[in-house]
Parts: structure tokens; C-alpha cells; sequence
């Protein structure tokens, strides 16, 4: 017997096989546990019947979400949906109700918090923080829900309401009634020639992409939070939901890649040493100063024991070491010569990179900013520490470009979140939707 028909066949026996687990017990229980274990979905009246033809008609147009529907089981649901002839009793009632539940929370999730998420951020400091809080969130609006209209509200309460999300959703529709008419065409005997809309498979998955991004980051209702896209090599800072400043990057070369990531920029550097990392310094910089040894002093670079004393960099013997047996630690010093420039921007990744200035600001005139080893490098840093300061950073100061200063922490009085993405979709700044090219050829 095919394994889908015994799955059908153990859910109308009023339980679920161990290869098809709910997807949320821990909110499905609670949930439950509110309501006094009584059903919902199987409950006496028209109404229960009502939700479930509702849920399942959401679930059967997670497409125009971005979202996959076969997550969310929607054969098994119609099966138990259908099984009334069987007249269940309470125990496979209970059963049955628990999965409409499980698949009501799954795809309130999905609207929340965003599908596929695990994939798009190489790491992420900043989910584990909010999980709890937001499983309350879902457990708190379902249990508004009591008709096909509430389940709506709740619905549309859980996702963005910002000018960009709207654009993007509708954009995903526009792409999917193309491809269902070029289906439907296609069916026709005469029209087997036809070609199919030019990418169109791969819009909407970019445009999937984008929207399951803009719902994880906009759900957390932080405050304030940076938005870093690798492909249109923009920053967008915002206040709560809206757009308050905006600028060009610098990213990664497509050999030395930005990372993706969510964590926290926690504090700034004023005046900052840049530490150049020991692979930077064997593999460019001894180089270098193997053929122009007075370029070290020229760029103000120090060199470090491994006690961590400096010692003097003209009497470095460069030319007699090798990657292997270069035993110093290389930094720049600060001032507006200083490859970070004057201001850093500390962030909470696992990874060596950050935001910070440059000493290169011409790069930002380019079409093609992909030109760092990874760390990202912004056009307006002093706007942004104003900013993350609260319009407490000294610019006087920092323009003033003093060779011989010491670098100055200042921590942030709340840490920001910083998500660096990488999205093919967008919205630019006239309203418009917008395509970026695949740098990094992260796209299938």
C-alpha cells in the first residue's frame, strides 16, 4: 500500500504516524489547555465547518503569500474534512481538531515570522532572543479567532503593512497569473510552441524570497533596525516601519563575500585602529613591503610582538620572512588615512566584519561597489552614528582627521539590529520595483 494512503488512513484512525509530527505541539498544547481541551474546528455547529473550508482555502492560495501550501498538509486536512460519514468519536474528534490547529499555527508562523528563513542568514543572534514572544503573539491572536472574518483580521494583522510589502505582494501576483495563463495555454494543442514568460520561474521565487525576508525582519517591531542588501549594495536604517536614511556600500568582492547575517551593532569606534587580519597581512601587505618597505611607514602601519608591544617598523627586515614565519601583527593606525576611516560600527557576529568609513570614498560613485574583503563600507557613517547616537556624536571632531588620536568606544545605550541580506527583489526609492543582479550567483 502506498505511504500516502496509509498516512490518510492513520489519520482517520484519530492519530498522527511518527513521520508526520505537528509542527507546533508546544502551541497547539497550550493552545488547548486555554480552551479546556474543548474542539474548535469539529465543534457542534454550521460556524466550525465554516473555519475549516476557510483555513483550507487560505492554505490552497499560499502561493500569492510566497509561501508553499504542501506545508501545511492541505490533502490530509481535506481527507479529515470529509470524514464525517466515519462518525468519529471524541478521541479522533480531539485528533482531528489538532491538526486544523497545527496547520492554523504553521501558517501564522509563515505570515509572521517568514518561510525559509534557516537559509537565508548564515547566522542569526537575533531570533533566538525573540522566539518566546512571538510563539505568544501567535497563541494570543489565534485565540481572537471565531469565524472566518476574525481568522482574516488575524491574518492580515500578522504581516507587514508597509508600502514596500504591498508592492512586492502584488508584483508576485502579477508573475503567477502570467505563468497560470502560459500554463493554460500551453494545454492547447496548437500552442505547444509557445514560449513561456522569460524568467518568470525565477521572479517569483526572488520575489518569494523578498517577502518572507521583509516579514521576519519587520515582525520583530523593533524601533529602529539597519537593513544591509548585498546585490543593490544599499543600507536603509529605519525608524519602527519607516525609512528614515538611506545610502550606497561597498560589499565583498565575489571572492571574499559579505556574509549574511542578523545580529547587533553594539557599539561605535571612534578613531579606530584597523587590525589587519593575519591573512591580510601575509598574503597582501608582506608583499607589498617586501618591494617598497617604506610603504609601512607611509600608510601608518604598526607592527605588533606577540606580547603585543609595538616595535618600529622601519627596522622590520621584510624581505627575510615568509607567510609561514612572519611573526607580527599588523593595524593601521587611526586618522582619516586609516582604511576604516574614522568611524567604526561594531557588530555581534561570529564573523570579522563590520561597517565602518573609508578613506576611499570615490568607490561610491561606481555602479559596481563589490570591492571590499567582506566588511561593508558606508557613503554616510557620521549620518548613521548621528543616528545610532541620538545626534550625540561629535562630526566636529571627527572631521577634524587627527593623525595621533586614540580610538574612543562608545557603547550604544540599547543594541541595534543589523540584518544583512541578500535580495534580488526590491522596491528603489521612487516606489518602483526594482531587480538586482545575482553577484555572488547565490540564485538556482
Amino acid at each position: 500500500m502506498p505511504v500516502v494512503y496509509i498516512y490518510f488512513l492513520c489519520l482517520a484512525l484519530g492519530y498522527t504516524p511518527p513521520g508526520y509530527p505537528l509542527q507546533h505541539p508546544s502551541l497547539v498544547e497550550r493552545y488547548y489547555q486555554h480552551r479546556h481541551q474543548s474542539l474548535f474546528w469539529f465543534a457542534a455547529g454550521t460556524n466550525s465547518i465554516s473555519l475549516r473550508r476557510h483555513l483550507l482555502s487560505c492554505i490552497d492560495s499560499a502561493a500569492w503569500q510566497g509561501l508553499d501550501s504542501n506545508k501545511y498538509r492541505p490533502a490530509g486536512l481535506r481527507l479529515l474534512d470529509n470524514s464525517s460519514f466515519m462518525s468519529p468519536d471524541s478521541i479522533r474528534l480531539a485528533s482531528y481538531d489538532r491538526l486544523y490547529t497545527d496547520a492554523a499555527f504553521t501558517y501564522g508562523s509563515d505570515l509572521l515570522r517568514g518561510e525559509g528563513i534557516d537559509s537565508i542568514f548564515s547566522y542569526d543572534g537575533v531570533t533566538p532572543t525573540r522566539t518566546a514572544y512571538d510563539d505568544q503573539l501567535l497563541l494570543n491572536g489565534f485565540s481572537t479567532v471565531n469565524s472566518p472574518e476574525t481568522f482574516l483580521q488575524w491574518t492580515t494583522a500578522l504581516q507587514p503593512s508597509t508600502p514596500d510589502y504591498a508592492i512586492l505582494r502584488t508584483a508576485l501576483r502579477q508573475y503567477l497569473d502570467s505563468a497560470a495563463l502560459q500554463n493554460t495555454l500551453l494545454q492547447n494543442p496548437l500552442l505547444q510552441n509557445t514560449p513561456a514568460p522569460t524568467h518568470a520561474e525565477s521572479r517569483i521565487r526572488q520575489l518569494c524570497t523578498s517577502l518572507n525576508v521583509i516579514r521576519h525582519i519587520h515582525h520583530y517591531q523593533f524601533s529602529r533596525f539597519i537593513l544591509v542588501n548585498i546585490p543593490s549594495a544599499t543600507l536603509s536604517y529605519y525608524n519602527a516601519d519607516t525609512l528614515a536614511l538611506s545610502m550606497k556600500i561597498v560589499a565583498g568582492q565575489t571572492s571574499k563575500r559579505t556574509p549574511r547575517f542578523a545580529a547587533f551593532c553594539t557599539r561605535l569606534i571612534l578613531y579606530p585602529y584597523w587590525n589587519i587580519p593575519r591573512k591580510i597581512s601575509v598574503k597582501e601587505m608582506l608583499p607589498l613591503f617586501k618591494k617598497e618597505p617604506g610603504l609601512a611607514a607611509l600608510m601608518n602601519i604598526q607592527a605588533l610582538d606577540s606580547r603585543g608591544k609595538k616595535v618600529d617598523i622601519t627596522q622590520i627586515s621584510w624581505a627575510s620572512y615568509t607567510a609561514a614565519s612572519f611573526p607580527y601583527t599588523l593595524r593601521q593606525a587611526p586618522g582619516c588615512d586609516n582604511a576604516l576611516g574614522v568611524l567604526k560600527f561594531d557588530i555581534s557576529s561570529p564573523y570579522d566584519v563590520y561597517m565602518h568609513d573609508t578613506n576611499l570614498k570615490g568607490a561610491f560613485s561606481s555602479s559596481w561597489r563589490y570591492l571590499s574583503h567582506g566588511c561593508i563600507r558606508l557613503e554616510r557613517p557620521l549620518d548613521l552614528g548621528m543616528r545610532l547616537l541620538n545626534n550625540q556624536l561629535d562630526t566636529t571632531f571627527l572631521r577634524s582627521c587627527f593623525r595621533d588620536q586614540s580610538p574612543i568606544p562608545v557603547p550604544l545605550e540599547k543594541p541595534v539590529p543589523v540584518f544583512v541580506v541578500y535580495l534580488t527583489a526590491g522596491v528603489d526609492p521612487a516606489g518602483r520595483l526594482a531587480w538586482y543582479k545575482d553577484i555572488y550567483h547565490l540564485l538556482r
